[in-house]
């Protein structure tokens, strides 16, 4: 029987993950109270000094440069604030690189000559390549949570996240276990999905949707295309996801995991969209509904959003110290965190703050749960950290699992497919 890309929704995971839920309504809790993991993060021996990092993140940019990734980037402050509680000090020092390649060789040259022990580049788009290779001449380190093509970097970057072929691999997968086996590919603002065997493809340039319902439509007719593969940025997404549902019905939606972030759901629901809808992307099982399962992974997230709501209650500021953390926390996320988290590991097992030595002891470096990542390990023994086995099918839902600050704005949630694992 054909499996649809959101059986869990009407067969029972999500329903028997979030027991009793409605999409207005958090999760009741039943039984006995569960002792709650800790949210402090501690390590075996702190260094003789703060821990300052860099983080680069785009206040600004065109689609797919990178400014859809800011509210995410909240997520490293989580990790800082995390640490710090668990004795650590961690310093964040932040830097925007407006989304140019002027602009991001100039904050990696900010960065350098304050000496940070390592950087978080916080954001995606080619124009960060150029800034890479100034980074590894100064031998400073540079984690990628957001990029996912390792062609061009240079030693001393890695990719922290999912790579683009791992997420075609898993949407591959994931639709050939739905029996959709005639996609149609949308492509845009450089984002790229390797491995998906499509029927057609269509390129979209921002604000013609029209000529892409065209193109959909055409190959629906000739082609019988079963479904529409598109990637690209989280704006653009949202702009081809409310035109198609309002012109070529009851057709799945298959979406590069840009569609993770926060701005994706708010701007299809401005679009006068809905999300209300088959949607399915790729990621790794580190999300809001991953606390409600049981493990060590569900411990770890669960710590982290225990961290995100106690600092929603503080008078935190967000990163660029412009609002309240409370007003970004809700799309804060565990890539971010991960990678601050792997710095701060390399600088504890060094010694040392110093960038180089971080450097150093990062090259080749298991880090795990044991030391506060949130989502899979990541071995720095490659340039890929993320092992590709890690990138799963995620589904989504408007049910809250009521894990995390609620700002009243659209929302999606996302949960690993049952044959996920």
């Amino acid at each position: 029987m054909r499996r649809t890309l959101v059986a869990a929704l009407a067969g029972g995971v999500i329903a028997a993950t979030l027991t009793g839920c409605s999409d207005d309504a958090a999760p009741q809790p039943q039984g006995s109270p569960v002792e709650q993991p800790p949210v402090e993060l501690e390590v075996a021996q702190p260094t003789a000094e703060p821990v300052t990092l860099g983080v680069i993140a785009t206040l600004s940019s065109d689609p797919g440069q990178g400014a859809d990734v800011l509210v995410p980037a909240e997520g490293t402050q989580v990790a800082a604030y995390r640490l710090e509680l668990g004795g650590q000090p961690v310093e964040l020092r932040v830097a925007d690189d407006r989304g140019t390649e002027e602009g991001a060789r100039a904050a990696v040259e900010e960065l350098v000559n304050a000496r940070v022990s390592g950087i978080v580049a916080a954001t995606t788009g080619d124009h960060l390549l150029p800034a890479l290779d100034d980074a590894a001449a100064a031998d400073t380190a540079v984690l990628l949570p957001y990029v996912r093509d390792a062609a061009g970097l240079p030693a001393g970057a890695w990719l922290t996240g999912p790579t683009s072929t791992a997420v075609g691999t898993a949407l591959s997968s994931a639709m050939a276990e739905a029996e959709l086996s005639t996609p149609f590919l949308v492509t845009g603002d450089g984002v790229t999905l390797p491995g998906v065997d499509a029927v057609g493809r269509a390129d979209y340039a921002e604000g013609d949707s029209d000529a892409v319902v065209r193109a959909v439509k055409q190959a629906v007719r000739r082609s019988g295309a079963d479904s529409v593969v598109i990637a690209a940025s989280a704006p653009s997404q949202a702009q081809l996801v409310s035109r198609l549902q309002g012109s070529v019905t009851d057709l799945p939606l298959v979406l590069s995991p840009e569609a993770l972030s926060p701005d994706f759901a708010d701007q299809v629901e401005d679009a006068q969209g809905t999300t209300s809808a088959r949607f399915v992307t790729a990621g790794v099982d580190a999300s809001d509904a991953t606390t409600l399962t049981s493990g060590e992974r569900a411990d770890a997230v669960a710590s982290y959003f225990s961290a995100l709501r106690m600092m929603s209650d503080t008078e935190r500021l967000d990163l660029f110290d412009s609002v309240p953390f409370a007003e970004v926390a809700t799309g804060a996320d565990t890539a971010s965190h991960d990678a601050v988290v792997a710095l701060v590991t390399a600088a504890v097992q060094a010694g040392s703050a110093s960038p180089g030595d971080v450097l150093s002891a990062l090259d080749g470096l298991q880090v795990d749960a044991a030391d506060g990542v949130v989502g899979p390990a990541l071995d720095f023994s490659a340039t890929e950290a993320l092992p590709a086995e890690s990138v799963v099918e995620l589904n989504a839902t408007s049910q809250d699992p009521g894990v995390r600050p609620n700002d009243g704005t659209a929302s999606l949630f996302w949960f690993a497919a049952p044959s996920a694992g």
